[in-house]
C-alpha cells in the first residue's frame, strides 16, 4: 500500500513538472509577441541595419552578373547584326560591280559597232577568259562554231589591236597578243599631216607585254611620242589599228635599220570584252 501511494506521488509531481514546463513555454511566447508588437519598428530597423549591407553586396553582384549578361547578349545581337549588313553590303558592292562591268561592256560593245560601221568591218564580241602574261597570249570565249579562224584580228572597242587568232576550237580560241615574240606586225607612223613622208616599220614582240620598232630606215624622222598603226599591208590586217606609243629612238650609225622602244596601247590587264574582226 505504501508503495503504491508513492507512485502516485511521483507520478503526480511529474505531471506537475510538465504542466509548469508548458506554461512557462507558452508565458515566454507570449511575452515575445507582445514585445515584437511593441518594439516592431525598432526590430525591423536594426534587422534592415543589419542586413543592408549585405543586401546591397548582393544587389550589386546581380546587377553585374545581369549587365554581363546583358552586354553578351548586346554584343552578340550587334555583331549578328553587323555580320548582316556586312552580308547585305558585300551583295550590293558585288550588284554594283556587276551593273558597273554590264555598262562598261555595253558601252564598249556600242563603241566598237560605231567604229565598225565606219571601217566596214565586221566584228564578233568576246570575252577574255584566261591571260597569260608569261607567254602573252590570251583565250577568248568564241570559237569555229562562231566563225573565228587563224589569223583573224582581235581588237578593243576603240581599234587598239591585241593581237590575232592562232588556234581556234569549237567554242573558244587562243590569240597571241602584239608582244608574244613570235608576232610581227607591219606597221607605220600615224601622222596628222598627209603631207609627211609614210615612215614603215614592223612591230616586234619582246615579252612579257612589251614591244618595239624594227627595220626603219636609219634616215627617218621619228620621234618620241609618234603613234604607230598598223600599215595594211599584211592581207589579214587592215590598215590603221592601233598598236603603240613611241617612247624612245635608237639611232646606231653601226646598225643598218633605226629601232625604238614602244608603248603598246592595248589594256589587257583591265579590259574584260574584245572585239574580232571578222571581215
Amino acid at each position: 500500500m505504501c508503495q503504491t501511494a508513492n507512485e502516485v506521488n511521483v507520478y503526480i509531481k511529474k505531471q506537475n513538472f510538465l504542466f509548469q514546463k508548458v506554461l512557462t513555454r507558452i508565458i515566454i511566447l507570449v511575452l515575445v509577441i507582445l514585445l515584437l508588437n511593441i518594439f516592431q519598428l525598432e526590430i525591423k530597423n536594426s534587422f534592415y541595419h543589419v542586413s543592408s549591407p549585405l543586401i546591397n553586396i548582393f544587389k550589386s553582384s546581380g546587377n553585374n552578373i545581369y549587365n554581363f549578361f546583358q552586354s553578351s547578349f548586346n554584343f552578340n545581337s550587334l555583331k549578328k547584326e553587323n555580320d548582316n549588313l556586312k552580308e547585305e553590303n558585300q551583295k550590293l558592292l558585288s550588284e554594283i560591280s556587276s551593273l558597273e562591268s554590264l555598262a562598261r561592256e555595253n558601252q564598249s560593245s556600242k563603241e566598237a559597232l560605231e567604229n565598225a560601221r565606219n571601217r566596214n568591218f565586221s566584228i564578233l564580241s568576246s570575252r577574255i577568259i584566261q591571260l597569260d602574261i608569261a607567254n602573252d597570249y590570251i583565250v577568248i570565249n568564241k570559237g569555229s562554231e562562231n566563225g573565228v579562224k587563224v589569223n583573224m584580228p582581235v581588237v578593243s572597242s576603240q581599234e587598239v589591236i591585241f593581237g590575232k587568232v592562232v588556234k581556234v576550237y569549237d567554242n573558244f580560241s587562243e590569240v597571241i597578243l602584239i608582244s608574244n615574240k613570235n608576232s610581227v606586225l607591219d606597221s607605220k607612223i600615224q601622222y596628222s599631216d598627209p603631207t609627211k613622208p609614210v615612215i614603215h616599220g614592223v612591230v616586234k614582240g619582246k615579252g612579257n607585254l612589251s614591244v618595239y620598232l624594227d627595220l626603219v630606215k636609219p634616215d627617218s624622222q621619228v620621234n618620241q611620242g609618234d603613234i604607230l598603226v598598223t600599215s595594211g599591208l599584211e592581207g589579214n590586217l587592215p590598215s590603221g589599228l592601233i598598236i603603240g606609243k613611241i617612247l624612245s629612238v635608237n639611232n646606231d650609225d653601226l646598225k643598218p635599220f633605226l629601232t625604238a622602244d614602244v608603248l603598246p596601247l592595248f589594256d589587257v590587264k583591265s579590259v574584260d570584252n574584245v572585239f574580232i574582226i571578222t571581215k
